[in-house]
C-alpha cells in the first residue's frame, strides 16, 4: 500500500491536498480524501496529528506519486477494477496525466501478475477474489488470506 500526500500552497497562502491509498499489488486507488483552499493553520494541525499517529512522512518527487496513483489506477484497470469514486474529484489535485509528466517504468502486482491480500471482515476484498477467480485462471493472480494483526498469513 501506498499512502500518498500530494499539497498545493495557492498565492493567499492557503493550501488544496489530497491523500491517496494505491494498492500496488492489486486493487488500484483504494481510498481518496481531498480539501480544497484550507487555512495553512488547519494544514500544520492535519500534519501534526498525522505524525502523532506515527504517521511519518517522506518528501518524494511528484513524479513518482504521479506515476505511482496513474500506474496503479492502470494496472487495476487491466483486471477490471475501477478507481474509488472519490477520484472523481481528488483527481483534480493532482497535475494532468499527459506526456508532460515523465513516465517512471513501476512494476506493479507481485511478480507482475495481482497479488490480493483478504481480510475475513473485508466484503470489497472477497468480491474481488471471486472477480479474480471468475475471470482469471489460478496461475494469472494469487492471493493470501490474513487477520487484521497481519500476523497470520497465508497463501
Amino acid at each position: 500500500m501506498a499512502s500518498i500526500f500530494v499539497a498545493r500552497k495557492h498565492s493567499n497562502g492557503n493550501i488544496t491536498y489530497g491523500n491517496y491509498l494505491v494498492d500496488i499489488w492489486c486493487l488500484g486507488l483504494k481510498d481518496s480524501h481531498w480539501e480544497f483552499n484550507i487555512d495553512i493553520s488547519d494544514w500544520k494541525e492535519i500534519k501534526s496529528q498525522m505524525r502523532e499517529q506515527g504517521l511519518n512522512s517522506q518528501l518524494v518527487d511528484y513524479n513518482l506519486v504521479h506515476n505511482i496513483i496513474y500506474g496503479g489506477i492502470a494496472f487495476a484497470d487491466d483486471y477490471g477494477f475501477t478507481p474509488y469514486k472519490e477520484f472523481a474529484l481528488s483527481q483534480y489535485v493532482l497535475e494532468e496525466d499527459d506526456e508532460k509528466i515523465q513516465l517512471i517504468e513501476l512494476e506493479f502486482g507481485l511478480d507482475g501478475i495481482p497479488h490480493l491480500v483478504v481480510f475475513p471482515m473485508d466484503s470489497k476484498a472477497k468480491a474481488a477474489l471471486k472477480h479474480l477467480q471468475a475471470n482469471f485462471s489460478d496461475d494469472e493472480f494469487t492471493f493470501a488470506m490474513g487477520d487484521y494483526d497481519g500476523r497470520n498469513m497465508e497463501d
